[in-house]
């Protein structure tokens, strides 16, 4: 009767046997017992997000979503839309600390998409970062799901992010006709597929919906494993610092000294006070613990790398030579 309803034509046991829908304000005040009317099982919630300019925030119509859908005995789900405007940490902390009637088991999603104010799509690093807050602050057990087209799937690695054990919700709507497509085209790039977001033409009571399908084991709790090794940077033969050298720097500070931000290869303040930290710990830095480098930051940085190869001047002048031999202490495999 639905369009949105699987057939046996359409999908298989091993495919998706749940039906859902998600939820933002653009659905304010659907019908949650027409949704259960409708053979759905779960709504996934949009709790807020940080994609606006003017800061992070909590959709307006969330509490009574998530109310609507509890009562009705549907799976619940709460959603984070990703942006520039707010770290993955702290965004994880946000979403935490704003959860509505969370109960455990919960699924808990990362959309990670650009949309409004938002130019960058949080990386693998930047969504890795916000499941291990989440799963740190979050009682067990613990569901999480990271929505993602399936086009920017396929064109990067996610492997911090499936090592999480966050369940890849799969957005690919096909026709985009209402009807099943079949299952998504996730290539290599993610070990399966939980959760499929088919299309946005579903219908619930006349107030348009996105529709879902989801297996089972979509809604089983997970227990993060230990993510993978950052990569080798190769600061070290070319002198030029990039993302990989600012997260394996990242990773260094974290252990060694007070960073505490995400992995994310874009060196900040918090980046620059941890290793100003570090500096004056070990390597005779006396300037400001004030997250701002200038030649004070860099001349210690330089005589921390001396027994690293650099035979250069220590004039806090970083150029390729001084970032070799930083390179050379950031690739030992203590900061993988």
């Amino acid at each position: 009767m639905l369009a949105g309803l699987l057939t046996p034509a359409t999908a298989t046991a091993e495919d998706a046997t749940l039906t859902g829908i998600d939820v933002a304000s653009f659905q304010a005040g659907i019908d949650f017992a027409a949704v259960k009317a409708a053979g759905h099982s779960f709504a996934i919630v949009k709790a807020g997000g940080s994609q606006l300019a003017e800061g992070p925030y909590t959709t307006s119509t969330y509490a009574d979503q998530v109310d609507g859908a509890r009562a009705h005995g549907l799976k619940v789900g709460h959603y984070w839309l990703s942006g520039d405007f707010l770290s993955p940490t702290a965004s994880a902390d946000y979403l935490v600390d704003h959860l509505h009637d969370y109960r455990p088991g919960d699924v808990i999603a990362l959309d990670d998409e650009v949309l409004d104010d938002s130019t960058r799509l949080w990386t693998d690093t930047d969504a890795a970062a916000f499941f291990t807050r989440v799963h740190d602050r979050l009682a067990a057990p613990y569901v999480p799901w990271i929505y993602l087209n399936t086009t920017t799937l396929r064109a990067a690695s996610w492997t911090r992010t499936a090592a999480t054990g966050a369940k890849l919700w799969a957005a690919s709507w096909g026709p985009n006709n209402g009807t099943y497509p079949g299952p998504p085209d996730i290539g290599t790039a993610y070990p399966t597929w939980s959760a499929h977001q088919y299309t946005s033409a579903g219908t619930i009571a006349g107030t348009p919906v996105d529709l879902d399908v989801a297996k089972p084991s979509a809604f089983t709790p997970v227990e993060p494993g230990p993510p993978p090794p950052l990569p080798k940077t190769t600061t070290e033969q070319d002198g030029i610092p990039g993302p990989v050298f600012w997260q394996r720097a990242q990773n260094w500070l974290t252990r060694d000294s007070t960073y505490r931000g995400p992995l994310d290869g874009v060196p900040g303040p918090q980046t620059f006070k941890a290793l100003q930290a570090e500096l004056a710990e070990h390597w005779s830095y006396t300037g400001p613990l004030d997250g701002i480098p200038g030649t004070q930051t860099y001349s210690a940085w330089q005589r921390s790398v001396v027994s690293w190869g650099y035979a250069g001047p220590i004039d806090g002048v970083m150029g390729p030579n001084s970032y070799r031999a930083v390179a050379r202490f950031l690739n030992q495999d203590a900061w993988d």
